[in-house]
């Protein structure tokens, strides 16, 4: 298992740094919309210190060093470096002074116990391979009534777009096969209500909350929406597919696309839960 975990966080951080320049950078700035929302449910208020959890080009951890304002601190970790490039650079940029960023791994924290009053972490529970170590960690450096917050995508899926696993089926006829390479017996179920609350009721947290928002954004053409598929973790799954199968693959995806089209462009519907979790 330990082996397999190195090699799963070798192929996030891989992922991750190849994005890291362009990762929502196009089309519709969807991690950025949610990321700006999950600060708000989570209620961070003036003078806090926040930690931020694989924060990829700081979604999150923007909006919440507005909240904490000059009095409080925004912590962000990501595996990938590339990633706490772009926020240096971004941070440099506004001039902000209450923003750290560091390269970590979320299920070895480099905190004391008790260090912030919030945890967020924004689409990135799912990609821990040992979760219950990572949650374990959050609960230790959280102070007491400190809250863990973050988002997952709801199992619910855009039924405009379940063509896309049948053309990945298409072009992969291995891909689930590879798929169960990584999975166990214990399966977390991070995209349903019901998974998180257990989920998080078994790492000791109390007065849970789950919320869910469904919000459509609009692609401007059919190159706007897969160029934004390569700015992503889906890349890990359009690498697989054959290069000389690519252009096929492609040329299939923008014939469903233009049949989807409106006179306002591509809608892609987006289905989010937001968890909330104390510690007491």
């Amino acid at each position: 298992m330990e082996d397999k975990s190195i090699e799963i966080k070798k192929d996030i951080t891989n992922i991750f740094n190849k994005v890291s320049a362009v990762f929502d950078g196009s089309g519709p700035r969807y991690f950025t919309y949610f990321g700006e929302r999950l600060v708000e449910f989570a209620d961070v208020k003036e003078g806090e210190r926040v930690l931020d959890v694989a924060s990829g080009k700081g979604a999150s951890l923007f909006s919440a060093a507005e909240e904490v304002g000059k009095s409080g601190v925004v912590t962000g970790i990501d595996i990938a470096e590339g990633m706490v490039n772009e926020i240096d650079l971004e941070m440099q940029r506004r001039g902000i002074k209450n923003v750290h960023a560091m390269v970590m791994d979320a299920e070895k924290l480099e905190f004391a116990n008790e260090t912030f009053q919030h945890i967020l972490c924004g689409f990135g529970v799912f990609f821990l391979p040992n979760y219950k170590v990572a949650f374990h960690e959050f609960m230790r450096v959280l102070k007491n009534g400190g809250r863990f917050s973050f988002t997952t995508f709801l199992r619910k899926k855009d039924e405009k777009f379940m063509w896309l696993n049948e053309l990945f089926d298409k072009y992969l006829p291995v891909f689930e096969d590879e798929l169960d390479e990584y999975q166990s017996e214990d399966i977390p179920e991070f995209d349903t209500e019901e998974g998180l609350y257990k989920i998080l009721n078994q790492a000791g947290f109390k007065n849970i909350r789950v919320i869910s928002e469904e919000k459509v954004f609009i692609y401007k053409d059919e190159q706007e929406w897969w160029d934004k598929l390569w700015t992503h973790g889906a890349i890990s799954t359009l690498e697989k597919i054959p290069k000389d199968m690519l252009e096929d693959f492609k040329s299939e995806v923008f014939e469903k696309l233009r049949e989807m089209k409106e006179a306002g462009g591509i809608p892609h519907t987006k289905s989010v839960l937001y968890a909330f979790g104390e510690k007491l």
